[in-house]
């Protein structure tokens, strides 16, 4: 015959009391005792003798120093640390402690002062976690992150030395590029007495050759100044139509030369002020315009359209070329990055003027963005802050 357990009784004190006891005895993750008054261990659980080592028998009666690294009683840790939480009631230590065989774990220790009715100090709770997994982690963590660190330093100095070189090694390049550009134009130009057809020929090839060296070393020169945070704009009231109407202007023989057309969209209104660096934004928008007749077959269309916002300037050049596909428009923006296509092999270029571009545009507080599709041209949109008007 089956025998129904007893009834608990919560208002009975000794029944309860023993119900307290086998709950702090059979929690086992969790070393949970007893100090006296003096720092003595007085009682002893399940969980404290799987953490600690220690049985019963062996440990009651020890002063709970036993369990502290030699460093820490060195210091007497274990008497201040009683002292503390008798006077604020409880503490709570993240160190290492020590096993019985000797090895440590890294605790998680939270020590509260007991006290009776007349509030005189009767003993302390102890209650230790074993956190030496987590410790493990972190450790292993925080070495992976000062690791990275250290890299990140070193390659941050490794850049700055790399843009110093080429701003360096592009100024020496650059002096004597300009001065063979002067001579090969004076052989040109006829000032060494009438060249051959041949000689003609071969003068002409060395000085676009040569204008090519320039014009690399110059976007080296921009890309060098830019990452290199050198760059301080000069803005001011500058009137965003006539730069594209100059530009357009400037470009028209060479558009006629690949058979194209180019025509420009504006605001009503003659002129639109917007606070930018003129001769960098000027730059901006003939390196755009630019790219747009190189990469548009012979026959297609540049089209320019500047529309005006409340306090925005949205400015597109939209061409009818070979257009970008969409994995190559990711790195459009990117150093050194030029995208395959029909007429990249005999277009000339750096890698470097989409990403100058998109540096200059960023730091007068706009944006720069690209729609293509391959075969289909391509519209580069900038957008910029009007400023003060």
């Amino acid at each position: 015959m089956l025998h129904s357990p007893s009834p608990i009784h919560p208002s009975d004190p000794l029944q309860n009391a023993e119900l307290y006891r086998l709950l702090v005895d059979s929690i086992e993750d969790y070393a949970i005792f007893m100090l006296d008054a003096t720092g003595h261990v007085a009682s002893w659980n399940r969980g404290a003798q799987n953490l600690k080592g220690y049985k019963r028998k062996d440990i009651i009666g020890q002063h709970f120093s036993i369990f502290y690294t030699p460093e820490d009683i060195a210091i007497d840790k274990p008497a201040f640390e009683l002292e503390r939480a008798s006077q604020i009631g409880r503490i709570e230590d993240e160190y290492w402690r020590v096993r019985q065989d000797g090895t440590q774990f890294w605790a998680n220790v939270v020590i509260t002062a007991l006290h009776g009715e007349n509030d005189e100090l009767i003993g302390f709770a102890k209650v230790t976690r074993d956190l030496t997994e987590r410790k493990r982690n972190e450790d292993i963590l925080q070495s992976a992150n000062e690791k990275l660190r250290r890299q990140q330093q070193e390659l941050e100095t490794l850049n700055g030395a790399k843009d110093e070189f080429i701003a360096i090694a592009s100024h020496q390049l650059r002096t004597p590029a300009t001065g063979v550009k002067q001579f090969l134009g004076l052989l040109m130009e006829g000032y060494a007495g009438e060249l051959t057809d041949q000689q003609q020929e071969f003068v002409t090839r060395a000085y676009n050759t040569n204008a090519r060296q320039i014009s690399l070393v110059n976007d080296l020169l921009r890309v060098a100044q830019v990452d290199a945070g050198k760059v301080v704009l000069s803005k001011e009231s500058t009137d965003i139509c006539k730069i594209v109407r100059e530009i357009t202007e400037e470009v028209q023989n060479t558009i006629k030369s690949r058979k194209q057309t180019i025509d420009v969209t504006m605001p009503d209104e003659a002129h639109l002020t917007v606070d930018v660096d003129p001769s960098r934004f000027r730059m901006v928008m003939e390196n755009l315009i630019d790219n747009a007749s190189k990469y548009t077959r012979h026959g297609g269309k540049v089209s320019v359209v500047v529309e005006q916002g409340e306090t925005m300037v949205t400015l597109r050049v939209i061409d009818t070329g070979v257009g970008i596909d969409t994995l190559s428009q990711a790195k459009l923006f990117t150093k050194f990055s030029r995208i395959p296509n029909e007429l990249s092999d005999s277009v000339s270029g750096s890698g470097l003027g989409l990403y100058w571009v998109k540096k200059i545009v960023e730091l007068h507080g706009g944006t720069i963005e690209v729609t293509s599709k391959a075969g289909t041209g391509s519209t580069f949109t900038v957008t910029v802050p009007r400023g003060t008007r």
